[in-house]
């Protein structure tokens, strides 16, 4: 079959981002014999016309459509995509009106009856796509599935058991290859961004906000460390860059694992910088030790709060202290360091705000990025406290964000997290626009050859 794969994201705050998912599924494709043709629409603001293009020169037969975000989560400034999606959609149905619709990506899955009665799709895939796109298209070119209006939704929607939601998770990483050779990494590298690289999926976590369990399931599977260093000097060879975002949800989660691609990567003698999300779970300072050898120049700590009733409302599976211990190594082997920090949790009070803030200041880190509420998920361990309690009902979360903010301290809190960059320099709330970085800023250093996180720069700026 013919397929035409659209990566629809749009958003470059704060960073233009590699579609990693959509690239695996497209090498998948080819590998299963299809022709395959991506429409990117990160570097088209005005979708129309190019779509338009190859649409009517590519005539796919199916159209699979990659859906990154939701929203982008940064209360009271949110902003939803769902238009934009509903769009693009409608202009593919414009243009092809006979083509089959597949949608999927991690908006989709999290989402995916709402988007299927609201978008109307032909098809959905749920969770990973590498099997269940490809038995989708198995299907539908042996003629046992066809677009027809009686189907219900639950009929068209496929996960990776074959509409088991949210599935085993059972597909294993050793063969996954990402279509580099069409969706092109050198473009992104060129505008500033980091060259994505996933070494292994899924989350042992269970921190009660987040939906990554959902998403990838909580058993985590690894790639080879040398498979993922292959990729990397592939990558290298390609594009021409050299600034890499491992973008696992943790990296340091099976720390064994990402101790060995350090070492891996430092064995050929690869000249590289790097980013990631860590955990100060159980971490070392043989780890942070490795880091620097190996080409990390800064990484995302993921603490979300630094106070104890914080980190035990949301389940966080780290101490204060080791939170601390991360800081120190960070300083003491130079590498850059953001905090991610989320207030207005269940029992926030006046006091565990301005905790955290004092011990985040203690750390010292290049930057905060701090969020005000929480974004509710369906099935999080959060919401369906939220939901027995009595505070919101299931049918309320979905596609329009609902954000949980502790009462008793919202107003206080807006007003505190307003004012604290004029403190704290360093210190970036998403969703009060304190960012006093300008975007003409950002695309001058972009094009004098910076690359990495957009937090950085506040180091290089100050």
């Amino acid at each position: 079959m013919k397929i035409l794969f659209i990566s629809a994201n749009q958003e470059k705050n704060p960073d233009l981002v590699y579609p990693i998912g959509l690239a695996y599924i497209v090498s998948a494709s080819i590998q299963d014999g299809h022709e395959c043709s991506v429409f990117d629409a990160n570097f088209h603001n005005d979708f129309k016309e190019p779509l338009k293009n190859i649409l009517q020169n590519f005539h796919p037969n199916a159209i699979g459509i990659s859906m990154r975000n939701v929203d982008n989560a940064a209360y009271p400034s949110v902003v939803s995509y769902f238009s934009h999606y509903q769009n693009l959609i409608s202009f593919c149905r414009e243009i092809a009106p006979e083509t089959i619709i597949i949608l999927g990506g991690s908006a989709f899955s999290l989402f995916s009856r709402e988007f299927m009665e609201k978008l109307k799709p032909d098809f959905g895939i749920v969770g990973e796509g590498e099997n269940a796109f490809l038995h989708l298209l198995q299907e539908i070119e042996k003629g046992k599935i066809q677009r027809k209006a009686s189907q219900t939704i639950e009929e068209r929607i496929y996960s990776s058991e074959q509409f088991a939601y949210p599935g085993k998770f059972s597909f294993e990483l050793d063969n996954i290859v990402s279509a580099r050779e069409i969706l092109d990494t050198a473009i992104y590298s060129q505008n500033g961004g980091s060259i994505n690289i996933q070494t292994k999926r899924g989350c042992c976590f269970q921190c009660s906000y987040c939906n990554y369990p959902i998403l990838e399931g909580s058993n985590v599977r690894k790639r080879e460390p040398a498979d993922v260093v292959d990729e990397m000097e592939y990558c290298i060879k390609k594009s021409g860059g050299k600034y890499f975002f491992f973008v696992d949800n943790v990296f340091n989660s099976a720390e064994d694992h990402a101790m060995e691609i350090c070492k891996e990567i430092i064995r050929r003698q690869i000249k590289i910088q790097w980013t990631a999300y860590i955990s100060p779970f159980s971490t070392s300072e043989a780890l942070f030790s490795l880091f620097k050898e190996s080409g990390c120049s800064s990484i995302d700590l993921g603490v979300d709060s630094a106070c104890e009733l914080g980190l035990s409302v949301l389940k966080k599976p780290f101490s204060i202290q080791e939170i601390m211990d991360c800081a120190r190594w960070c300083h003491q082997y130079k590498i850059k360091f953001n905090c991610s920090l989320i207030f207005g949790y269940p029992g926030e009070t006046i006091q565990t705000i301005e905790e955290c803030i004092q011990n985040i200041s203690l750390c010292q880190p290049s930057s905060v990025i701090a969020f005000i509420g929480i974004r509710l998920h369906k099935g999080v361990p959060l919401t369906i406290s939220l939901e027995k309690s009595g505070y919101i009902s299931e049918d309320k979360i979905g596609i329009e964000p609902i954000f949980y903010i502790e009462e008793s301290v919202r107003e206080y809190l807006i007003q505190r997290l307003s004012t604290l960059p004029d403190q704290y320099k360093n210190w970036i709330m998403p969703g009060l626009n304190t960012q006093k970085i300008s975007n003409a800023y950002v695309k001058r250093i972009r094009s004098k050859g910076f690359t990495g996180p957009l937090w950085e720069l506040f180091s290089i700026k100050d």
